[in-house]
């Protein structure tokens, strides 16, 4: 499958042009908070290249997001999708929903649109019997998301490069 549609946004596979508006993103201050490693150019292009290579090997991963509509329609926002977060190993056996938007995308529902579209195709399509986000316990906004795509929180793992305790959101099919 190569893409999902919601009334307004599509979701689909990464292309080369994508790495330079994904740099962009992760470049932002507000965008790296909370995540777990630095991401500049070198970091952002090794991404890139572990999602597709996720793609490869479990048919599924992170989507490439963007509007259908307005000003910013065809425009690579951010992604969401599922993959098995090798970062973190105590839960890296149980698949990730797992977003990140531009700034520009804030505030517009897109977030939690495109999680429902990647949830509802993890369930169905790939008959994954539950999910996980790992949230760090500040990050208001996901915790928000997580909590209208039904998530609860279930544990927490400590992760070194942020020196704490992040949350486990589960939720299952």
């Amino acid at each position: 499958m190569d893409e999902l549609l919601t009334p307004r946004l599509r979701l689909r596979r990464w292309r080369a042009e994508d790495e330079a508006p994904m740099v962009a993103i992760n470049s932002d201050p507000a965008v790296t908070e909370f995540l777990n490693r630095n991401m500049d150019a070198a970091a952002t292009a090794a991404f890139l290249l572990r999602t597709q290579d996720h793609w490869d090997e479990h048919g599924f991963g992170h989507w490439a997001v963007e509007p259908r509509e307005g000003r910013s329609a065809g425009e690579m926002i951010g992604f969401v999708g599922v993959a098995y977060p090798s970062y973190l190993p105590e839960v890296a056996d149980r698949p990730e929903l797992g977003w990140r938007l531009s700034p520009a995308a804030w505030g517009k529902g897109y977030a939690t649109e495109a999680a429902f579209a990647a949830r509802d195709d993890a369930f169905g399509r790939l008959g994954l019997p539950a999910l996980i986000s790992i949230i760090h316990p500040e990050n208001q906004p996901s915790r928000r998301v997580a909590t209208k795509l039904g998530m609860s929180i279930q544990s927490q793992v400590f992760n070194a490069v942020h020196d704490r305790d992040v949350d486990i959101w589960g939720v299952e099919c």
